[in-house]
């Protein structure tokens, strides 16, 4: 597992971030994600001579990992960490790498039983997602609504005019939401350690997306494409999503770190994003946990109405929001330097 533990030394202490440097820091994790390609992709080649239908269905499973990785919980979880971690004064590159790593363990483990059992799998699947559905969303609700409270308590400190900075660890004034959260926050200190968090979120197993490819690894089982032709639809899944899930970490890390290092003079920027991440996250968290909770518990049937809410357009647009925003804090720091 790589070290993102290690001091960022690759820029002077109070020296600038630059976008150079970003990506020097995030160069060992997009080597990562290169290397699942290629290992989807050589598993793939050695399967399809004399197997063309392996093509279409190694390039229809790239393409649901790239759309799985535009979920808004997916987009929600990366951006609240990054901040998170970068509050707390730690490396954040790794994060999105990390969390789609997990997730993909899940969609491996299925895939797999899924070319084994095939339609037998797919049948039962209600019933094989049950601890899943128990444990999914109840995870993934619970730490969107940890991290929600502790971006938009940040922001609104930022509007009060308190100051902000790497040491603003979201929640040391005290009082009994902090002393509730506290416990929570904690458990994720380190980019790695967001892969449990993924792995766990990955359970629920409960998107077009996900359920796409067990139909695809179980027509390849049938097919009898062999192992390794099962085993690179998977992969070029996981590789499609740890692409993009990669990436959104990385250029977050790059947008959060540009505007954490000069508070003052990123002050706006830094509390747009901020508490749009943290209202985006509240949201999903929300949405995840009412439905979760309608699901498993008749009393509560009438929250059933949030499982008809799409949350796509929140994790597009969440990007694009923090991308433009972005872009028009540095032309706007590029013309105040100029004049």
């Amino acid at each position: 597992m790589m070290n993102m533990d290690a001091p960022t030394a690759l820029r002077a202490p109070g020296a600038p971030l630059t976008v150079r440097h970003s990506v020097r820091r995030s160069a060992p994790f997009l080597l990562a994600v290169l290397a699942l390609h290629a290992a989807g992709l050589c598993l793939l080649a050695l399967s399809a001579p004399g197997q063309p239908l392996l093509w279409g269905l190694g390039l229809s499973a790239y393409l649901f990992g790239v759309r799985h990785a535009w979920d808004a919980d997916h987009i929600a979880v990366i951006d609240n960490t990054v901040r998170r971690l970068l509050t707390l004064g730690r490396p954040a590159y790794g994060v999105g790498l990390y969390f789609s790593l997990g997730h993909s363990g899940v969609v491996l483990l299925m895939a797999v039983a899924a070319a084994l059992i095939g339609g037998a799998l797919l049948g039962t699947h209600g019933q094989l997602g049950t601890v899943g559905g128990w444990v999914g969303p109840f995870v993934a609700g619970a730490y969107l609504l940890v991290v929600a409270t502790l971006n938009l308590s940040a922001a609104a400190r930022m509007l009060r005019g308190a100051p902000e900075g790497h040491g603003d660890h979201g929640h040391h004034h005290g009082g009994l939401l902090a002393r509730l959260i506290a416990p929570l926050t904690r458990l994720i200190t380190r980019p790695w350690q967001v892969m449990p968090l993924g792995f766990l979120m990955g359970l629920g197993f409960d998107t077009a997306s996900e359920v796409a490819l067990l139909a695809l690894a179980g027509q390849a089982g049938q097919q009898s494409l062999g192992w390794a032709g099962v085993l690179a639809l998977p992969l070029l899944f996981g590789a499609g999503m740890t692409l993009f899930d990669t990436l959104n970490g990385a250029f977050m890390t790059h947008a959060y770190g540009w505007a954490l290092d000069r508070p003052g003079a990123r002050r706006t920027y830094n509390l747009l994003v901020t508490g749009l991440s943290g209202l985006v996250a509240l949201v999903v968290g929300v949405v995840t946990l009412g439905a979760w909770a309608a699901e498993h518990f008749p009393a509560l049937s009438g929250l059933r109405a949030l499982e008809l809410l799409d949350l796509a357009p929140l994790g597009f647009g969440l990007t694009g929001a923090a991308g433009l925003l972005f872009l028009a804090a540095v032309l706007r720091r590029k013309r105040a330097g100029a004049a």
